[in-house]
């Protein structure tokens, strides 16, 4: 079997489980995303000799991994200004809700923080299964000369695992889509995990209002002591 063919049965096969899975569980308890993030890690882990040599082996790195101060730099000013613009929503939303008192409740929320550390290892999970795997796998059934076209492959998919909130769906198909960009550029996955984890804790905390610490600490607390 080429390895063209075995790719792309490995995709078909995991694609129809994905998509049965989101349509029967669209709305899901973290624990069920984690489990399965987990579950995922350790297979792609298991086949990462092979995801390196055979799948990203084919291709030459664009910038050499000495450059990434570059990378990060890049990764960086791009998370500020998408930060930016949550941030001027949020004093947006914050001034229409309670004035001046709202917007400092929202923008400068104590737990902001405590949740940026709490999500970075769920974010470097998701830019393991998305970058690294299936990236390189997309890019493999769709050799374009462009880099964007399997970048929004991936951006797109990344997103519709979010599909039961449109606005999170959305965003997340964006951030993957230049996430995935940078990662066929630079092939390192750190500075997107961080990229991720700063996006999207200032997203939910200051659009959404959501207090995303409290949510990974209960997690967190139910499996330390079985709550």
């Amino acid at each position: 079997m080429s390895q063209q063919r075995r790719v792309a049965c490995e995709l078909l096969i995991l694609g129809l489980l994905s998509t049965a899975f989101l349509v029967l569980v669209p709305r899901r308890p973290i624990y069920v995303d984690v489990g399965l993030g987990l579950l995922g890690l350790s297979l792609v882990l298991l086949n990462a000799t092979y995801t390196r040599t055979q799948v990203w082996g084919q291709w030459s790195l664009e910038v050499e991994r000495a450059g990434w101060q570059h990378c990060v730099r890049v990764t960086m000013l791009l998370t500020i200004v998408a930060i930016l613009v949550f941030l001027l929503m949020g004093v947006a939303i914050g001034y229409q809700g309670a004035g001046w008192p709202g917007v400092a409740a929202r923008i400068l929320h104590p737990k902001i923080p405590f949740a940026i550390l709490l999500y970075l290892p769920w974010t470097l999970i998701q830019q393991t299964l998305f970058q690294f795997y299936l990236l390189g796998r997309l890019r493999m059934l769709c050799p374009v000369r462009h880099p964007l076209v399997p970048s929004a492959l991936s951006g797109l998919i990344f997103g519709a695992v979010h599909v039961s909130d449109i606005g999170v769906a959305s965003l997340t198909a964006l951030g993957g889509t230049v996430w995935s960009y940078l990662y066929l550029r630079y092939r390192l996955l750190w500075p997107l995990a961080v990229s991720h984890a700063l996006v999207g804790t200032t997203f939910y905390y200051w659009v959404y209002g959501y207090d995303l610490a409290s949510r990974w600490s209960s997690f967190l607390a139910g499996l330390l002591y079985g709550r």
